[in-house]
């Protein structure tokens, strides 16, 4: 009786991550800050206070899509591997899996993103690099970094805090 293997890692944040998150919300407290303080400062209130709707109304839903799209755990099981989001996740099946391997560090120097996020939550969306192609990228990490190769010709970078749970796929 062969014994099941199922894992939970979560995605760990580098300090570029750290502080491109840190920056997006300090621009965003110090702008409104800014409007709030120019508003009752000025005589132009009404051109301030519009400033101040239309950033809420970039920053707000922009954070709270970029939050719930980035990677939060990993699960690692047998027949599985399912990157974990707030809002959708996206599940991988060992029979969709054609291959899995280990990146170098610098894998993703020279990457294009061609839609998505590069720092802020995370590294997530469509990207593309010479090396590997279009691919799917989840990462909060530019280490540890996994390439899923799959049969309909689709790939996804992915990163893993802990490396030797996806010995399971490699």
């Amino acid at each position: 009786m062969s014994k099941k293997q199922f894992y939970t890692v979560p995605f760990v944040w580098d300090k570029t991550l750290w502080a491109m998150t840190f920056a997006c919300f300090a621009l965003w407290i110090g702008l409104s800050g800014w409007f709030v303080f120019q508003i009752f400062t000025t005589d132009n209130d009404s051109a301030m206070i519009g400033s101040l709707i239309i950033l809420n109304i970039v920053f707000i839903p922009t954070i709270l899509a970029c939050e719930g799209l980035a990677p939060q755990r990993l699960e690692i099981g047998e027949s599985h591997i399912v990157i974990l989001r707030r809002y959708k996740s996206v599940v991988i099946n060992r029979e969709e899996i054609k291959s899995v391997e280990r990146l170098p560090d610098n894998a993703l120097r020279g990457a294009i993103r061609t839609g998505g996020v590069g720092g802020l939550f995370g590294y997530f969306g469509r990207y593309y690099s010479r090396s590997i192609g279009s691919f799917s990228l989840y990462a909060t990490n530019s280490k540890d970094l996994f390439l899923i190769r799959k049969w309909d010709g689709k790939n996804i970078v992915i990163n893993c805090a802990e490396p030797d749970k996806m010995e399971i796929f490699l």
